[in-house]
């Protein structure tokens, strides 16, 4: 990664909790564990897998310093950068695991092992560091994209500032035209699959049930596309200018979603990766499809992008398993309709999620 362009420190919020009627005594060893096990930290990157087993805690707490740098993100940031090796070296001089280079080191390292010391080589301390600085970026291009000095989502960006500096991202108000950090940036989305943990998570209802949307959607005369002006639905950004861009699959399942009242989160990423996005966010997902879920699509499954893969929204659900879904993409002229049977879902189960 280069950092020849300088990165601005984050701040750290520090929470005080005052806590009645509890005796100190009983309270310290119990905050101390909490805080010993990450209890300090929200949680969201603990949906991973795939990760060596010697690095897996670190990945799982760097990946819960903020809900944008998931652990999967961390792990496939990590693969792109050394293939997971801690004595890595480029010829630009970066070093370790995450490939620092040491004059950024000098100034963002932290202690991961709590040895006392911050050590470039040393994976425990890199990882931690990493999740620390992916944070400070998208802090950093969240506080610039609500100046609306530029828009985009906002790991991607933070990513592209990894590789190539923030003051680049700044200067090109967004990904910045090189080829090394747009390949960066894709590889490390297209891997997140990989490293996204898809064990079965609570909220799973175990079983689908027959039924119809309400409110049903308003469709043209051809019954197959939707009509979003009499949904009162316009192409415009979904949550400003930083949000869903016109027409995009994720356009669409998020405004279908604030028609049905449940919204979604405004800055969920790539179609095929909602589902980190949701588990950080904490909203039940399972491998069931419900009425009015956001189905997950991985890059590449169902003729999906290699690289974004795809979102759409469970508008029916037939008495044989199968599905019908609402979806939208730059190649549509409008939402549409689209049926899944029941045997296709079964195939690609390992690559949908379902987000209620």
């Amino acid at each position: 990664m280069d950092t020849s362009d300088g990165h601005g420190a984050w701040a750290v919020i520090v929470a005080i909790v005052a806590v009645l009627a509890v005796p100190v005594l009983i309270l310290m060893p119990l905050l101390m564990f909490s805080l010993l096990m990450g209890g300090g930290m929200t949680q969201t990157g603990d949906s991973v897998s795939n990760v060596p087993d010697q690095y897996l805690a670190d990945v799982r707490k760097a990946g819960s310093v903020c809900q944008t740098v998931t652990a999967p993100v961390i792990a496939a940031q990590i693969e792109t950068e050394s293939n997971w090796n801690p004595g890595a070296g480029s010829p630009a001089g970066a070093r370790g695991i995450a490939q620092f280079m040491p004059s950024t080191w000098a100034s963002v390292g932290k202690d991961g092992d709590g040895d006392g010391k911050a050590d470039i080589l040393n994976a425990h301390d890199a990882i931690w560091t990493q999740g620390n600085y992916m944070c400070g970026l998208a802090a950093q291009i969240d506080g610039m994209k609500a100046k609306g000095l530029f828009a985009g989502d906002t790991l991607q960006l933070a990513l592209a500032a990894y590789n190539a500096g923030i003051g680049a991202v700044q200067r090109a108000k967004g990904i910045p035209a090189f080829q090394e950090t747009r390949a960066y940036v894709q590889k490390i989305l297209a891997l997140m699959a990989k490293y996204t943990d898809t064990s079965g998570t609570a909220g799973d209802a175990g079983g689908a049930t027959a039924g119809q949307l309400k409110p049903a959607l308003s469709m043209k005369a051809d019954g197959r596309h939707v009509n979003i002006a009499a949904m009162g639905i316009t192409d415009t950004y979904y949550g400003g200018p930083s949000g869903y861009p016109p027409r995009q699959c994720t356009w669409w399942v998020a405004n279908r979603r604030a028609s049905i009242g449940r919204p979604v989160d405004a800055h969920m990423g790539n179609g095929g990766f909602w589902i980190s996005r949701a588990r950080a966010l904490g909203y039940a997902t399972g491998r069931s499809p419900k009425l009015g879920a956001a189905m997950s699509i991985a890059p590449g499954v169902f003729g999906s992008s290699g690289i974004y893969g795809h979102v759409a929204l469970v508008e029916q659900i037939n008495a044989d398993g199968g599905i019908v879904v609402s979806e939208s993409g730059s190649s549509m002229s409008a939402p549409q309709l689209r049926t899944f049977t029941a045997q296709q879902l079964q195939v690609a189960s390992s690559s949908v999620w379902f987000i209620y």
